[in-house]
């Protein structure tokens, strides 16, 4: 499982090369600002099995239900069958930099709530 590391205003977060789980834990810590409500349960709620996850000009993170909810650029996730998503929890984080191509990474339900969890714990005891 992946682990967070707050430095300064970015959070990486191991195995994360393109930093588009470090930039979505940046984005989801601050949808509270948008809301007003409590960052812990907007982050629950949001991403819960459930959840809405996040749309944001700039980046979007959503639950994949199908095959082809899967961005293109991570085709090795395609061969996966209905079935595969009927059992799992895979969510899809999508960079959409102006101008430039997007970047996806894709994160079992579980895990992504973990490193939310934990990027939540050490941001605040940073604060």
């Amino acid at each position: 499982m992946r682990t967070v590391r707050p430095e300064g205003p970015i959070i990486y977060v191991t195995d994360d090369p393109n930093l588009v789980i470090s930039d979505f834990l940046g984005y989801a810590l601050s949808l509270h600002k948008i809301s007003g409500r409590p960052r812990a349960e907007e982050l629950a709620e949001r991403f819960s099995p459930e959840g809405s996850g996040m749309a944001l000009p700039i980046f979007v993170a959503y639950r994949a239900t199908e095959p082809d909810d899967i961005p293109p650029e991570l085709n090795e996730l395609s061969e996966y069958a209905k079935d595969d998503f009927d059992r799992m929890e895979i969510w899809v984080l999508t960079r959409l930099p102006p101008g430039q191509l997007s970047e996806s990474a894709v994160v079992e339900g579980s895990e992504l709530r973990h490193l939310l969890n934990e990027a939540l714990a050490q941001t605040t005891r940073s604060n």
